[in-house]
């Protein structure tokens, strides 16, 4: 049964959301959906315990962990999964939001959102598993349980999508979400539909409560609207304890809908505001490292080499060659670090589009080596990553974009970065943040995480010309290099 929904009563914890991104680029827009809201965030990419928590970011009420789960074989989740969601419960925050990627993209054998249940299931002993995966501010839709996206002006149903239903390692089709997520686990999932949310907040409760008599582990909601997601976030809400952590499941706009209701109620007790400092000035040239090959991503690129950017691309094949991987490096660093010592801009990029050819050369290469996919993301990752330490060591270059969420968490952790926070907004759902690394040299870097299909063309220059105050002038945390 409800009690009503958890009211901070526990005046020594702060919390209010913990949170598990299954890649980088939706670990920072969940975390900016909180931030824009005025909810203190913090992402960690190494986990921290709870008491240094307590100790470095005492005045946070939401606290992120940037995965990489979506890209990781369905054998490997409960080794990576379990004992981060057990670390997290430790937090004490009432709801955990395990953060999937708004496309939903996921297969039985990769990114296993059902496994990522059960696990979560297990760990935190909900009554029942709240999912949400629309995004109406980015286009993102269920309705009668299935799924659509936005590209551009039209808008597709999931499975006609023109670069998801053909993704090189979760192609997407089947739109109806519930048929889905039944190839991944045998959990039974209900339905809310639109026709239930229309009825309004009451209606919808009563339909939850039903299924939770009935004991139906996992409830779908539908929704096109903010008016909605506010409203299924409210009931969610309602399902919270003291001394309890709820597991859902959903889009990053739930950062919207959770603090529009914990306004409603009264509980948040310390505000953040990014905006409140003036920007420090002009960044001078920026580095952006693209691993995706979403056509969104391409045409950004293809509009930064117009505008004077210089684009240059690595031979991804050359990079499973121990022969020829360190050659290339030397090539591209090289190219782009004396760009950039003289005022350009660089864009570095792995392919152009889903049909680069680069990527089939690839994929023939690694396939004829016995590698699999996480193989091949792991070693592009490692390798852009090392590239990226060089350049940014050399140029001193303080602008970096991640294009691509499978390949952006591998990049991270090569340059020591242990957490994220929030900085500015730039009116897509890939903000600009600043990094706290064990690295003097990349500490207070500025960093967007950027997903494939996120942008328009000039997304890039958008970015460059986003004015940031000093991170010490910002920091919710403790900024001196510590491992945490």
């Amino acid at each position: 049964m409800t009690s009503g929904g958890f009211m901070a009563g526990d005046k020594r914890n702060p919390y209010l959301l913990s949170f598990y991104g299954d890649d980088f680029t939706g670990t920072t827009s969940t975390a900016e959906a909180l931030t824009i809201s005025g909810i203190p965030t913090i992402i960690f990419v190494k986990l921290p315990t709870a008491q240094f928590l307590r100790n470095h970011f005492p005045r946070v009420h939401a606290i992120g962990v940037a995965g990489i789960s979506r890209s990781l074989p369905a054998e490997n989740l409960v080794k990576i999964l379990k004992p981060t969601f057990q670390r997290m419960k430790t937090y004490g925050a009432p709801l955990f939001l395990y953060k999937i990627c708004s496309t939903f993209d996921s297969s039985p054998e990769i990114g296993n959102i059902g496994k990522a249940i059960e696990i979560g299931l297990d760990v935190f002993s909900s009554h029942f598993v709240p999912i949400l995966a629309a995004a109406p501010r980015f286009g993102r839709f269920t309705l009668f349980g299935n799924h659509f996206v936005a590209l551009g002006n039209e808008i597709f149903r999931l499975d006609r999508h023109p670069s998801m239903s053909i993704h090189p390692v979760t192609p997407m089709q089947e739109s109806d979400l519930r048929r889905h997520l039944a190839k991944q686990t045998h959990l039974d999932c209900s339905l809310i539909t639109i026709l239930t949310l229309i009825k309004g907040r009451e209606e919808v409760r009563k339909q939850v409560q039903d299924r939770i008599t009935k004991n139906i582990p996992l409830i779908l909601f539908d929704t096109y609207s903010n008016t909605q997601l506010n409203t299924v976030c409210s009931v969610i809400w309602g399902y919270t304890e003291y001394g309890k952590t709820l597991f859902c499941v959903g889009s990053q706009e739930l950062g919207y809908g959770l603090a529009e209701e914990w306004d409603h109620r009264g509980i948040v007790r310390y505000r953040y505001d990014p905006e409140r400092v003036q920007g420090g000035g002009k960044c001078g040239p920026i580095l952006v490292i693209s691993g995706s090959c979403a056509a969104v991503a391409g045409r950004q690129i293809e509009w930064a080499a117009a505008h004077r950017y210089l684009e240059i691309g690595i031979q991804t094949e050359m990079l499973f060659e121990d022969i020829n991987r360190k050659k290339e490096r030397e090539r591209v660093a090289q190219q782009a670090i004396s760009a950039l010592k003289h005022g350009r801009s660089v864009v570095i990029h792995s392919a152009m589009g889903p049909i680069d050819p680069r990527i089939f050369r690839t994929k023939k290469l690694v396939e004829g080596l016995g590698m699999t996919s996480q193989n091949t993301v792991d070693i592009l990752g490692q390798a852009l990553g090392e590239l990226a330490t060089k350049i940014i060591s050399i140029s001193k270059v303080r602008r970096l974009i991640l294009s691509g969420g499978d390949t952006a968490g591998r990049i991270t952790k090569t340059l020591g970065i242990w957490a994220l926070q929030v900085g500015r907004s730039v009116g897509v759902p890939a903000p600009l943040c600043y990094a706290y690394s064990t690295y003097p040299e990349i500490n207070g870097l500025q960093i967007a995480y950027k997903g494939g299909q996120v942008g328009g063309d000039n997304y890039f220059d958008v970015v460059r010309r986003k004015e940031m105050p000093d991170f010490r002038q910002v920091a919710i945390g403790r900024i001196q290099n510590k491992k945490g």
